[in-house]
């Protein structure tokens, strides 16, 4: 285009002339600055002007960063991407009072609008079009009152993190321009494309909202950006079923009602789907959220209808149980109430025998009889103790125990319930007994405590303070309420690991030399077959078998799994007299055990039956004899016979018994009971007045589902199904270009190409953006 000399002069003197001025000293009170509910350049309903005089920040571009990052050789710098910082805006101003006792109350307004620290407010400017900014609070607002009358001048430092300016369409709530387009359709004449505008001069997200049915994969595509989103899953359009059956019952686990309805035909609903129910009652009809579809014709979701108070108090006195509610129960004599959560007695359905006041009412209860206890046990301290059926005990409240031992009887806090027929205290047991006699009958041992001692049988224990012979750990064979028996293992005791029996002769064979003698005699156990018993040895083909007699069918070897075998007499090699002490020495170990009656044979001199006092080691033995000192004799043919019997004798100074702190899990018998009064305490729980609905058939009732809706978020690249994140991203791929609208003109394309002749519609909210 060229211009004459005349026009260049005209249109360059035109644009160096002043405009003159408004009749208001400039001031233009256009209400045309707005921040949030805050209109500036107006006047208010006090006559108070507002006046803004600058935006600084606003009119020029944001601060953009352009990082630097030297080239690792040669000149320069990288060639990388910017961004533009957030922006930063100073409102500057001034408000005019008719009356100076208003400057207080406008500093106050400025004060409340501008208190936007925990929210923000769109800063609004100009018009057609309007450019908006959302803003935080960036300093303190400050303020100077400059004459008598009021005249005040205010700062506003504030800060758009989003560094862009928009365009605000003041006809929607949100200030979007909305454009729609249904998918492409040739048979219906839907092209699939629309043209969105930006009038503004730097690109700006958008959100897009697809709604109706989608079979997918669909394509979103902006051709004037090239830029593409894949929608890989498909969407619901809106859908309507008949009802002809209803059905609500309340859930006193979860406390809400479910409400269910059956269907004419395959409803195709899903859990999660929103409908709206009609013309099926009151207790159904709305806006309701699918929670499951048990099957094809019918669905369920959570309903309103029961009423449901808070418990605070609960009372048991003499078959009445008396509870009191947070709120007005609203029950009367005679209808029906549900208690849930309370504890084990107080819970169940039941009729209101009164309601002594707004927030109390009384039902019939009695408490459980006692308890069988069936099963016991006892760790760190803790006791559990198993019902045949449910024990209907309430957390925290005592017990008493009987019958069961003297480790679980007693009365007791309970301090858990594992389960309905499970209970637990709190329960120390004492695991030290004194021992005061002792008594021993073919190698059992049988001690007696002082007091009752609750041990249990196969237990282990640990023995001190007795003997050197008793002393040590066994396991408990028997037990009594103040003995107990266990088995007193002699040191000559060998495993059998094979037997034979030929000709009437049986052979023994131990893993390791047993240590034996021909013509002692030994006891066999646990073999069978015939072959326990005491018998004397007849021959020792080696060191690790010896034979017997032993009358029977012959039998060739096998191999024992558990059987042992001990000596009963020993070969004595030498015996001497010294001051009415005999002392006995075998040739091999004896096994005899302190306090134990042995038996001499073969000596002429000490032959007898004596009570053993003293086992200097492990082949010598002691007993009292008044008789004149015999030096050391070794005879011929002189045997030691074991009895296995210690005569009950006391034990002084007392020894100990020592077992475990805890118990196994074991059968048991006895009673566990509680109180059958209740006294009044806090509680939790609900009284639930239902509402139920029986189930009803044919009725006429429609359920319409409402469409279903993908929504895409471009600017913070987030994706929502049904109004949920979670779980929506997989519905787009994972290249996605999250479109951008370019200043200017945007062709949008969208198309279900699962679907040609496709339904749903796209919405795109958008507003036109500047730098500047």
């Amino acid at each position: 285009m060229s211009f004459t000399q005349e026009q260049e002069s005209h249109y360059v003197d035109r644009g160096l002339s002043p405009i003159q001025p408004d009749p208001i000293q400039k001031l233009k009170l256009e209400g045309n600055i707005v921040l949030g509910d805050f209109i500036f350049n107006t006047i208010d309903e006090y006559g108070v002007v507002w006046v803004v005089s600058d935006i600084a920040g606003w009119w020029q571009q944001p601060e953009p960063e352009m990082p630097d990052i030297p080239r690792g050789f040669g000149d320069g710098s990288y060639e990388v991407d910017g961004r533009y910082l957030a922006r930063t805006l100073t409102i500057e101003g001034s408000f005019l009072t008719p009356d100076p006792a208003l400057v207080e109350l406008s500093r106050d307004k400025l004060v409340a609008a501008t208190d936007l620290v925990y929210k923000g407010a769109w800063l609004k400017t100009g018009t057609n079009p309007i450019r908006a900014s959302f803003v935080r609070l960036a300093g303190q607002v400050s303020f100077s009152t400059e004459n008598v009358r009021g005249r005040t001048n205010f700062t506003i430092e504030l800060r758009a993190a989003d560094p862009i300016k928009y365009a605000w369409n003041d006809q929607e709530p949100d200030g979007y321009e909305i454009v729609e387009v249904p998918a492409r359709n040739i048979s219906q004449g839907y092209t699939g494309e629309v043209e969105v505008v930006n009038v503004g001069n730097y690109s700006v997200p958008c959100y897009l909202e697809v709604v109706g049915d989608l079979v997918s994969p669909a394509t979103i595509f902006n051709r004037t950006t090239n830029q593409l989103i894949i929608l890989t899953q498909g969407l619901k359009g809106s859908s309507s079923a008949s009802v002809i059956n209803k059905q609500l019952t309340f859930d006193t686990e979860q406390l809400k009602d479910v409400a269910t309805l059956t269907t004419t035909q395959q409803h195709g609903f899903r859990e999660g789907n929103i409908i709206s129910v009609s013309n099926v009652g009151v207790e159904f009809d709305g806006e309701r959220l699918i929670t499951s579809t048990p099957t094809s014709t019918t669905f369920t979701f959570d309903a309103d209808a029961a009423e449901v108070q808070e418990v605070a108090f609960k009372t048991l006195q003499s078959g009445v149980a008396t509870l009191q509610t947070v709120e007005a129960h609203g029950l009367t004599a005679g209808e029906q109430v549900t208690v849930a959560g309370v504890d084990s007695v107080f819970d169940g359905n039941y009729t209101v025998a009164s309601a002594p006041t707004a927030t109390t009412f009384t039902y019939s209860k009695t408490r459980v009889p006692p308890r069988t206890v069936v099963s016991t046990s006892l760790v760190a301290n803790i006791a559990t103790l198993t019902t045949s059926e449910a024990h209907n005990f309430i957390l925290g409240e005592s017990i008493t125990v009987s019958g069961v031992d003297i480790n679980y009887d007693g009365t007791y806090e309970i301090i858990d319930i594992p389960s309905e027929t499970q209970f637990s205290y709190a329960a120390t047991r004492t695991n030290a007994r004194s021992i005061v006699n002792k008594t021993m009958s073919n190698g059992i041992v049988t001690l007696t405590t002082s007091a009752p001692h609750g041990f249990v049988v196969d237990e282990g224990v640990n023995i001190s303070g007795v003997d050197i012979s008793l002393n040590g750990g066994y396991f408990v064979d028997a037990v009594t309420s103040t003995t107990f028996s266990y088995r007193r293992v002699r040191a000559t005791e060998k495993s059998v690991s094979v037997r034979a029996r030929s000709a009437d002769v049986a052979t023994i064979t131990t893993p390791t030399p047993h240590s034996f003698v021909v013509g002692e005699r030994v006891t066999v156990e646990g073999v069978g077959s015939g072959f326990d018993g005491t018998h004397t040895i007849t021959t020792l083909p080696s060191n690790t078998t010896f034979t017997y007699a032993n009358v029977g069918q012959t039998l060739v070897s096998a191999s024992v799994p558990s059987a042992t075998v001990h000596s009963q007499s020993r070969i004595i090699k030498s015996y001497q007299v010294t001051g009415n002490v005999v002392t006995i020495t075998t040739n091999n170990t004896h096994g005899a055990i302190l306090g134990e009656q042995v038996t001499i044979t073969g000596t002429a001199d000490v032959d007898g039956t004596y009570r053993v006092t003293d086992i200097p080691s492990g082949n010598t033995l002691q007993f009292n004899k008044t008789m004149a000192n015999v030096a050391v004799t070794e005879p011929t043919g002189a045997f030691l016979e074991m009895s296995g019997t210690i005569n009950a004798v006391a034990v002084s100074p007392a020894g100990t018994a020592t077992v475990a702190g805890s118990l196994p899990s074991a059968s048991a018998s006895g009673l566990a009971g509680a109180p059958e009064n209740i006294s009044r305490t806090e509680a939790f729980g609900s009284a639930i007045k239902k509402n139920d609905v029986i189930f009803t058939p044919g009725i006429s009732g429609s359920a319409l589902l409402s469409p279903e809706i993908l929504e895409i978020d471009t600017r913070n690249r987030e994706v929502a199904f049904n109004g949920e994140v979670v779980g929506a991203r997989g519905r787009i791929d994972v290249l996605a270009d999250f479109i951008q609208l370019a200043p200017g003109s945007n062709v949008i394309e969208f198309q279900d190409e699962g679907a040609p002749e496709g339904e749903a519609n796209l919405r795109i909210f958008y507003r036109s953006g500047w730098l500047a």
